[in-house]
């Protein structure tokens, strides 16, 4: 795991850590509250005017009435305090989640294009790849392509039919095979090598030392799904042709 990642990831435990507590802030909020109400009523029910209807009531059940009175007045007003504190600590949390979840999304924003580009780079590669198979695949074609005058030439000599022109089976079976990349639209444009026509490939950055390093047919990065393709030959060379 690379320092963007644990970066997500420490913010997004740092999340769920302030979500808990405020969770537990907001549960003694209401506790409190619930409590304060409580105690509202008990000191309506315990005070001695209430209770004590009768002029000759002992003084000593005043006394314990009136300091029942006082403890429930002390706890509401500590209570009320704390309340007060849990609900601005509430709050405080809120403000901090929403900016931590802010910081989230901007590192996972740029993991993503981090991910983005080593996907662009290994594209190029296998573009790289792609261009060494076909170069193969042409010199192959060539062979049989003299192969194929050979034998026209050979069979004349025999006085035999000449044989059928091989270069509509080959086309039917490059076009069934490679049908899904190919168009009917002008070719012309895609001479150049595929490393240099694919928009989402991303030629990588030269090694120090390198002697095209800083050149200017550097690429300056990738191109996004949905943007313009290049014109042909503004890419910067293959490393195959430099």
């Amino acid at each position: 795991m690379d320092a963007a990642e644990q970066t997500v990831k420490g913010i997004s435990a740092e999340i769920s850590r302030l979500r808990e507590q405020q969770h537990v802030t907001h549960k003694e909020a209401e506790r409190a509250v619930a409590r304060l109400k409580e105690l509202s009523s008990l000191r309506i029910a315990f005070a001695p005017e209430t209770l004590l209807v009768e002029s000759g009531a002992p003084e000593e059940l005043t006394a314990a009435m009136g300091g029942l009175v006082e403890a429930f007045e002390e706890e509401t007003e500590v209570l009320s305090r704390t309340k007060d504190l849990y609900e601005d600590a509430a709050l405080e949390l809120d403000r901090l989640i929403m900016k931590a979840e802010v910081r989230y999304h901007q590192a996972k924003k740029q993991l993503a294009e981090r991910r983005y580009e080593a996907l662009c780079k290994e594209r190029y590669a296998h573009d790289e790849d792609a261009e060494e198979v076909v170069g193969v695949l042409v010199k192959v074609l060539d062979r049989l392509e003299g192969l194929g005058a050979e034998q026209a030439r050979a069979a004349s000599d025999a006085e035999k039919p000449s044989p059928h022109d091989p270069r509509a089976t080959i086309e039917h079976w490059l076009a069934r095979r490679l049908g899904r990349w190919l168009s009917l639209e002008s070719s012309e444009r895609y001479d150049a090598p595929l490393p240099e026509l694919d928009p989402l490939a991303l030629r990588p950055e030269p090694e120090r030392g390198d002697p095209v390093a800083g050149g200017a047919g550097t690429s300056a990065g990738p191109e996004m799904p949905g943007s313009a393709s290049a014109v042909p030959g503004a890419h910067p060379q293959s490393r195959r042709g430099a």
